[in-house]
C-alpha cells in the first residue's frame, strides 16, 4: 500500500510540477510581450506627434526661403560674399551616468521566482502537501 501511495504522490506531483512550470514560462512571456507591446505603443505616440512638427520643418525648408538661408549657415557654414564668420563650437556637456549595479541574493531571487504573479508556486506546493497528507491519513486508516 505504501508502494502504490508513493507511486500516486510522485505522479500527481510530476503533473503539478509539469503544469505549473508551463503556466510560469507562459506568464513570463506574456509579460514580456505586454511590456514589447507597451515600448511599441509609446514610440507610435511619439511619432504620430512628431510627424506634424516635421511636415511643417519640411515644408518651410521647401517654400521659406529664410529658412533656407538659416539652415544654409548653421548647418552647411554658408556665408555672404563680404561676411565675417565665427566659428560656433557645439560642446555636448552632459551629466555621468551613475551605473547601478543591482546584487540581489539568491533569496530573493527565489521569493520572486516562486511567489510573484497570478499563478505562484505556492498553490501547486499546496495541492501537493494536501494530496500527501490526504494519501497518508488514508493509508494509515486502511490498515
Amino acid at each position: 500500500m505504501l508502494r502504490r501511495f508513493l507511486i500516486t504522490f510522485c505522479i500527481v506531483a510530476t503533473i503539478v510540477i509539469i503544469f505549473s512550470a508551463t503556466v510560469t514560462q507562459k506568464r513570463d512571456d506574456r509579460r514580456t510581450l505586454e511590456a514589447r507591446q507597451k515600448n511599441l505603443a509609446e514610440e507610435v505616440a511619439y511619432f504620430k506627434k512628431r510627424n506634424p512638427e516635421l511636415k511643417k520643418e519640411n515644408d518651410a525648408l521647401i517654400n521659406d526661403p529664410i529658412q533656407i538661408e538659416r539652415e544654409a549657415r548653421e548647418n552647411f557654414g554658408y556665408i555672404k560674399p563680404g561676411e565675417i564668420t565665427y566659428r560656433k563650437y557645439r560642446f555636448s556637456i552632459s551629466e555621468p551616468k551613475h551605473e547601478e549595479t543591482k546584487q540581489s541574493s539568491i533569496l530573493s531571487k527565489m521569493d520572486s521566482y516562486l511567489f510573484e504573479g497570478p499563478f505562484p508556486w505556492q498553490i501547486p506546493l499546496g495541492i501537493i502537501s494536501i494530496a500527501a497528507i490526504f494519501l497518508l491519513i488514508s493509508y494509515r486508516y486502511e490498515r
